[in-house]
């Protein structure tokens, strides 16, 4: 609903400013826990089937069809590390306020269908206790050049020790808008029993 909406809106838009967004990701994350706190994000971002193809077109030298490890290493490098200043388009929050992640880790490109995933951790600065503060987070590129978004309430997952009473709760995260006010990102909150 949500990008029939924005296809709407860009419609009535000038020609300059529908040219956004180039690339639709879906958005996926497991919230890990270990000892009753969140330690880390895994991320998953599953690209649209274009951007998709001519992501295997730009990376595949040796144009067996497929990406190969080599080739992995060469998009971590060339298309994926520098989102690092960007905090990965994925921005934590504790008590309201914006936390930065250590390195990303674990990279993977997996091949889903006709699509391209994404697959990486985000570990936390120190381990986050969702019962005594407030932890959250959002995921957007601000210029709107990619479309990142939860496809349904069921993106956030969590796991580990500690997890057993805890869900995540997905909204949109007013306040916080982008693309000249027309987009709202989304915001998962994770919300535990006492």
């Amino acid at each position: 609903m949500r990008r029939l909406i924005l296809a709407l809106l860009f419609a009535l838009l000038p020609a300059t400013a529908r040219a956004h967004p180039h690339v639709m990701v879906d958005v996926h994350a497991l919230v890990e826990f270990k000892g009753g706190k969140v330690v880390s994000l895994f991320m998953g971002w599953k690209f649209d089937p274009v951007f998709s193809a001519s992501m295997v077109k730009d990376f595949d030298k040796n144009r067996n069809g497929k990406l190969d490890p080599e080739e992995i290493k060469t998009i971590e490098a060339e298309a994926f590390r520098d989102t690092k200043d960007q905090s990965h388009f994925t921005y934590p929050r504790v008590n309201g306020l914006t936390i930065k992640w250590r390195d990303a880790t674990d990279f993977k490109v997996i091949a889903v269908k006709d699509s391209l995933l994404y697959a990486f951790r985000l570990p936390l600065p120190e381990p986050m206790d969702p019962r005594q503060v407030v932890f959250a987070f959002t995921t957007y590129e601000e210029t709107f050049y990619i479309d990142m978004d939860f496809p349904d309430d069921k993106a956030v997952t969590l796991t580990g020790d500690g997890a057993e009473k805890c869900r995540a709760v997905i909204t949109p995260d007013h306040g916080n808008t982008i693309f000249g006010g027309a987009v709202t990102p989304k915001l998962a909150t994770v919300v535990c029993e006492p």
